[in-house]
């Protein structure tokens, strides 16, 4: 396969430099991921669920797909999961299931603790006006200043995790992560994010992936 191949869909080629080996080509270009020739019968690889039905990774029948891959039709855990294994990596792409569903899941935290607290602190005002300042109502109220904190912790700790998501679901929709930065434009750039993240998955955006196998 020539440079100029742009045919081609993403996927592992024999690698011409290294006899018996493999590389990775995204699509548009070669890349420096390679990897020993795989020993797998082609007629037993099968590709990853993809929008795009063609091979742009592959793994055996019903296995797992591999980590640096978006992951189609993911389910509330799978993404839940890759949220956080992932917790850190803007490279490669993230599938619409992925982003929304570990969004919807950051909204739930959210708005369940609010809850939650707005509850406690329902409580401790009813308790502290009933019965005026006590040592019962001061321990209840230096226990939710500490579960508050916590929570206020775990929402700075899934903020990274959420950048990151999100740029790999800029990525699978074929734009560069830089476009995040659109959010900090006030009005418009709310709406813009929204148009970006719910964009069907591009072929292009393979050049993104960062094959790791």
């Amino acid at each position: 396969m020539s440079d100029q191949t742009t045919s081609a869909p993403p996927g592992w080629y024999p690698d011409a430099q290294v006899p018996g080996g493999e590389r990775w080509w995204d699509g548009i270009g070669w890349t420096d991921f390679r990897r020993t020739a795989s020993t797998v019968p082609p007629a037993v690889v099968a590709s990853y669920a993809s929008p795009y039905g063609y091979a742009s990774a592959t793994t055996l029948p019903g296995g797992p797909v591999p980590l640096w891959a978006p992951l189609y039709g993911a389910t509330m855990g799978q993404a839940w999961q890759r949220f956080w294994k992932k917790y850190a990596d803007f490279t490669g792409r993230a599938s619409r299931s992925e982003f929304w569903f570990a969004y919807l899941w950051i909204m739930i935290l959210v708005f369940g603790t609010y809850l939650l607290l707005g509850i406690a602190g329902g409580v401790l005002g009813a308790v502290t006006a009933s019965n005026g300042y006590s040592s019962g109502s001061g321990a209840f109220g230096v226990v939710y200043g500490l579960v508050s904190l916590v929570l206020i912790v775990g929402w700075i700790g899934m903020f990274i995790p959420y950048l990151a998501v999100a740029v790999r679901r800029l990525h699978d929709a074929g734009y560069p992560g830089t476009y995040l930065l659109f959010s900090l434009i006030p009005f418009v750039g709310g709406i813009l994010m929204i148009v970006f993240l719910v964009s069907e998955s591009k072929p292009s955006g393979a050049i993104y992936d960062r094959p790791t196998s």
